[in-house]
């Protein structure tokens, strides 16, 4: 019985001096990580009056669209900067239709639909210099609201460096929660937060990174999870019928045919469309974690992948091309290895543009899939999206400004013209 007391009172003095022990030295090491905060914005700044103001520089660009011989560039949460390109050589910058929070837009039948936050606006730009709001969908988009701020405009990042507790339970975690509920990552090289449809729709084409997508008299727009479909055969009035849930971090969507195609972090999906209000998953092309813009032409699609994004931060960087062939059961053709990929459009014979960030933009032979080589590139810029309005003429947004190429000639690219951000 005292053996047993004696060991009992050791076992307790032991755990004392190690308890102690762990007071005394206590482990502390720095971290190096991004911040995300939230920055809030009231209603009231949202849901304002709908009217052209005189030319703005571009300073913070996103997507890009053509429609008629105007270029709608959008500049981030802001609005969208409307481009005379009558002359590819000379374009105007000539107005700017405040939208704030607007990331993505579609245009069809002079009306110019765009997000505002949560609200879905239906724009009359027959007269482009004299917009119009014809109806404002409000609430279908999700955007976190606090009753106190407001809803979240966007984050905004900062760099931070703190001791920080080995025990921690963020210590040498790539992504967690700080215990005020911001978004921290501490691997992330981008400041993106957004994260464009590759449509042909008479004379209105949008990019690869788009987010909106129209077919017939359907409109389509992506969150994170889900996409909306929107009946907007009455051009004032859109009617919102159906939330279809597609996945997890889903990026761009391409309508092609009687199908969707959009790019997420993890895949490409395919949608049947052969029911506008009500598209289905008919298969899904998986490949590892990083970027997915798609672009489909025929029966092949092209995905390109890239890391360096907060959502998406893989380690590929390269292209996929995909045979479609069976809509069903896609099935992968070569990869190929890029430098940084984003937007990509192809033409009819089959010369393909690649957007390769701060590398510039590759331009290659695609007409065989188990061939593809380069043909000529364009140094000197920070390519984001690319629109090929032709064989021979090319449109491009990306973190310098905008430009227009000729390249009839891949080994001798020649510029048109561009608008450069504000530095």
């Amino acid at each position: 019985m005292k053996k047993s007391i004696i060991y009992v009172v050791g076992v307790l003095a032991c755990c004392t001096i190690l308890l102690q022990s762990c007071i005394e030295d206590k482990c502390q090491n720095k971290m190096t990580y991004t911040l995300y905060e939230p920055v809030f914005i009231p209603v009231d700044q949202i849901r304002i009056d709908i009217k052209a103001e005189l030319p703005k520089s571009l300073k913070n660009t996103g997507k890009i669209y053509f429609y008629n011989n105007y270029v709608l560039i959008n500049e981030l949460r802001e609005g969208i900067h409307v481009i005379d390109n009558a002359d590819p050589s000379n374009p105007q910058n000539i107005a700017f239709i405040p939208i704030p929070g607007n990331r993505d837009i579609a245009v069809k039948n002079n009306i110019l639909y765009a997000d505002n936050y949560m609200d879905l606006l239906s724009i009359n730009i027959s007269n482009i210099l004299g917009p119009v709001l014809e109806k404002r969908t409000e609430n279908v988009f999700n955007v976190h609201f606090d009753p106190s701020n407001g809803y979240i405009s966007h984050y905004q990042r900062t760099e931070t460096t703190e001791e920080i507790d080995c025990y921690h339970y963020g210590y040498q975690i790539d992504v967690f929660q700080s215990e005020d509920g911001v978004f921290v990552d501490q691997n992330a090289s981008s400041g993106e937060l957004v994260n464009v449809t590759g449509t042909n729709n008479g004379i209105t084409i949008a990019g690869s990174m788009a987010r909106f997508g129209l077919y017939q008299n359907y409109l389509y727009t992506l969150d994170d999870y889900n996409m909306d479909v929107f009946d907007i055969s009455t051009n004032n009035c859109p009617v919102h019928k159906n939330e279809v849930h597609v996945g997890w971090a889903i990026e761009t969507i391409f309508p092609y045919e009687n199908n969707l195609f959009i790019g997420a972090s993890d895949g490409m999906y395919i949608f049947n469309n052969s029911n506008p209000e009500n598209p289905f998953e008919e298969s899904k092309f998986e490949h590892a974690r990083a970027c997915d813009p798609v672009y489909v032409s025929g029966n092949r699609a092209f995905v390109t992948l890239r890391n360096g994004h907060i959502e998406c931060d893989g380690f590929e960087n390269q292209l996929d091309v995909v045979d479609i062939s069976q809509l069903n059961n896609p099935q992968l053709i070569k990869t190929y290895a890029m430098d940084n990929p984003h937007g990509l459009s192809i033409t009819s014979s089959h010369k393909l543009f690649i957007c390769e960030g701060a590398y510039g933009i590759k331009i290659l032979n695609a007409e065989d899939s188990n061939n593809i080589y380069q043909t000529g590139e364009i140094n000197d810029l920070d390519a984001y999206d690319v629109i090929a309005l032709n064989e021979n003429h090319i449109l491009v947004i990306g973190k310098d400004g905008f430009y227009q190429f000729d390249t009839s000639d891949p080994q001798n690219i020649k510029e048109l013209s561009s608008i450069l951000v504000e530095k």
